[in-house]
């Protein structure tokens, strides 16, 4: 398995070809290209997959998917412990698991699925370890199954040399002494021999954070050296960098805040504090100017801003009075608002004008490519080179100014709620009273939204939000709903108030959340509204047939959204491409969380339970639409979708979810973003973790389950193997 192979992403197009493929459409908007000539662009640069690209990307995804369900169902059923079932039979089962991966590992060395193997073989070990101490009860700590698990785990990264063993090695070294240092520090409080032995805990805390800014220091010198030598090689990849350097800033800012703040319970850790800032100054230098990294920037400003925030708090214990607390907002805002126009400044200066993360080597060739094929004119590739790039923001920065916009807002109502008690409008609050400053704050945020300028437009996302929220608590007062009416009442209200507000604010960001919450809340509504009025079986289609229509729109907007992108709806497309599933994912959470939302809220009258219809219209959305897509329409690959649709509406009838998840990571392939597949295999596995653990059956009915849906993706991955068929198209070939 040489080093290319191990880092290679031939199953997903490159991020210069992704991004070029975005760049096309801003022709498509300015009339200057066709929606045909813009999708003959996807196709040529392995975008939009064909039938080829399709099996290598189902294939070894299917194949992850099904090992892994058979290490989950493995060790599902060693926690089951079968009473009845003899020791060495246990172990046999184990072990059998463990040299069927083996073998497998032997047989297909130089393939793909070898390094999912692998990655299994070292998983199923950690079962075969607790299996062990569960029938001989070695009286061991659980930090020393870790640390066992961990050796083995160690030399397999070493042979296979791929990312993702050597991130479970990583993660297992750190639970380890999690699990040591918490072991240590119980057992010492126990011990009659604590004189002397007291500084020991802190003391390997000091050495546990040490250990981690030398991993981290290891692993940026041999990426370094990858990058010069060998860019496609696995070591070049910087998600494992940046997750490592986001552990330890997040230890760290804990610590320091606790120091800060004088909330935590036992004694400060100066030490800590002066190795936070050396690591923020290190980074700077060595982010800035040795090795340009944004997300490394941005992770230390953020950690800078989380400290500065509880220090402000802190300025302001002993004086929570009107204007203490209008003081506090004001720095906290001020100081929050340099953090962003930090990190937009770092973005300016790293980047200029060009986009952040992509190859302009790459981007050249590609255009030049294309200019070949006949797929772009000189005037077109001219237009695009003359594009202004400063302001794409990457994912990590959005997300951050995103949040960062949330809790901005939040401050922004406190300042406005202390200047209404200061007035006197609180004494007798009503409806006008939060509604017309809210539309006072949503002219702001209009007029910043529409000035040029991408800090500008942070801070008029922060008013927007701040908007949103006044509006639609202003509307629930004028309703004045009863108790177990409020969350019905206060859906409705909302509803209106996203769907202008959508309208309304010219950003991207903004209209992605409106709408995200708008599905969400449509559903819910729906939800509670058929469970007062109708009857059982009526209200089951009602809402099924709700969800269904949304997702039929959502398909539509995903087969046509290079169409609509040469409409008044361009700026459309993006927000409701993205916020209807996310919506949809809230909504998926929500139903295997109701008796948490219960804690929460009044329970309804006639709640009716959300999964259950939620996972049929899911299934009729996804099958229905690809249905119209292959008998009506007859896109390309539309069989292809059809089969996907029907197997991820089975899913999704069952745990919605998981259906929903799993169409999510096709439509990541679809639109050739790595980003959407990475946050649609987050969902995907956060959804199955908290499904499973509100599921109520056995872990033996469970670990079958396990057993049985990895053995039908296994099949579902050879049967893409042999039966797409694997016609190589005219396609650029760097992905």
């Amino acid at each position: 398995m040489t080093q290319i192979e191990a880092g290679s992403k031939e199953w997903m197009p490159s991020r210069a070809a992704e991004f070029l493929c975005r760049q096309t459409e801003r022709l498509v908007k300015g009339r200057s290209l066709t929606p045909a000539e813009c999708q003959r662009i996807y196709d040529f640069c392995g975008v939009r997959p064909g039938y080829l690209q399709w099996q290598k990307f189902l294939v070894p995804l299917l194949s992850l998917l099904g090992l892994l369900s058979l290490v989950a169902g493995a060790v599902f059923f060693v926690a089951w412990n079968w009473a009845n079932m003899p020791k060495m039979a246990k172990f046999a089962l184990a072990e059998l698991l463990v040299v069927a991966l083996a073998v497998l590992v032997w047989w297909r060395w130089y393939d793909g699925l070898a390094r999912s193997a692998l990655l299994a073989t070292g998983l199923s070990f950690g079962a075969l370890f607790a299996l062990y101490g569960q029938i001989y009860q070695t009286g061991a700590d659980s930090w020393e199954l870790f640390r066992a698990w961990l050796f083995v785990f160690l030399p397999l990264a070493l042979i296979a040399r791929q990312n993702s063993l050597w991130f479970c090695t990583w993660l297992l070294a750190s639970l380890t002494f999690q699990l040591y240092y918490a072991t240590v520090s119980m057992s010492m409080l126990d011990s009659t021999v604590f004189d002397g032995l007291d500084y020991f805990p802190t003391t390997a805390l000091y050495g546990y954070l040490i250990v981690q800014v030398l991993f981290l220091v290891t692993r940026e010198v041999l990426a370094l050296r990858a990058i010069k030598h060998n860019p496609q090689s696995w070591l070049a990849s910087r998600w494992f960098s940046r997750v490592m350097a986001g552990f330890l800033l997040l230890m760290l800012t804990s610590i320091v805040a606790g120091n800060v703040s004088g909330w935590r319970y036992g004694n400060p850790h100066p030490f800590v504090t002066a190795l936070w800032l050396v690591v923020l100054l290190a980074g700077y230098f060595f982010y800035r100017y040795r090795h340009p990294d944004l997300c490394m920037l941005t992770l230390g400003t953020v950690s800078l801003a989380a400290v500065g925030c509880v220090l402000i708090m802190q300025m302001f214990d002993s004086s929570y009075d009107v204007g203490g607390l209008f003081m506090l907002g004001c720095l906290m805002a001020l100081w929050l608002a340099g953090c962003g126009a930090l990190m937009l400044y770092w973005r300016r200066k790293l980047y200029e004008r060009q986009p952040v993360e992509v190859s302009s080597t790459e981007m050249a060739v590609l255009t030049e490519q294309l200019r070949r094929h006949n797929l772009l004119t000189q005037t077109q590739t001219e237009e695009i080179q003359q594009f202004d790039h400063s302001s794409h923001l990457p994912w990590y920065l959005r997300l951050t100014l995103g949040i960062g916009g949330w809790v901005a807002a939040m401050i922004i109502l406190l300042l406005l709620v202390l200047v209404l008690y200061v007035i006197g409008l609180l004494n007798d609050p009503s409806a006008a009273t939060v509604i017309i400053p809210a539309l006072i704050l949503a002219f702001i945020a209009g007029g910043l939204l529409r000035v040029q300028g991408v800090s500008k437009h942070h801070i008029g996302l922060a008013w927007a939000i701040a908007a949103t929220c006044g509006l639609c608590f202003g509307f629930y007062i004028l309703f004045d709903p009863g108790w177990e009416m409020s969350f019905l009442v206060g859906s409705l209200c909302s509803l209106p108030v996203l769907a202008v507000m959508a309208l309304a604010m010219p950003d991207r960001t903004f209209r992605f959340m409106a709408i995200t919450a708008l599905t969400f809340l449509l559903i819910l509504s729906g939800n509670l509204l058929a469970g007062m009025y109708l009857p059982p079986v009526i209200r089951f289609w009602a809402v099924s047939a709700l969800v269904a229509v949304i997702v039929i729109f959502w398909l539509w907007i995903i087969r046509e959204q290079i169409n609509l992108k040469a409409t008044s709806w361009a700026e459309a497309v993006f927000p409701l491409l993205w916020g209807i599933p996310s919506g949809l994912i809230l909504q998926c959470f929500s139903g295997i969380n109701t008796a948490l939302l219960f804690d929460f809220f009044w329970r309804p009258e006639g709640y009716f339970t959300l999964s259950l219809g939620t996972g049929a219209g899911i299934a009729a959305g996804l099958m229905l639409g690809c249905l119209y897509q292959t008998v009506v329409k007859k896109t390309a690959s539309a069989s292809l979708f059809l089969v996907a649709a029907v197997l991820c509406g089975a899913a999704a009838f069952y745990a919605p979810g998981i259906g929903l998840g799993m169409w999510l990571l096709l439509m990541a392939r679809y639109q050739g973003s790595q980003g959407v597949l990475a946050a649609s295999g987050c969902f995907l596995a956060l959804y199955v973790i908290d499904w499973y653990y509100f599921l109520g059956v056995s872990l033996l009915h469970k670990s079958l389950l396990m057993f049985v849906t990895g053995l039908v993706l296994l099949a579902l991955a050879f049967t893409a193997k042999k039966l797409i068929p694997a016609h190589k198209e005219d396609a650029y070939a760097n992905r």
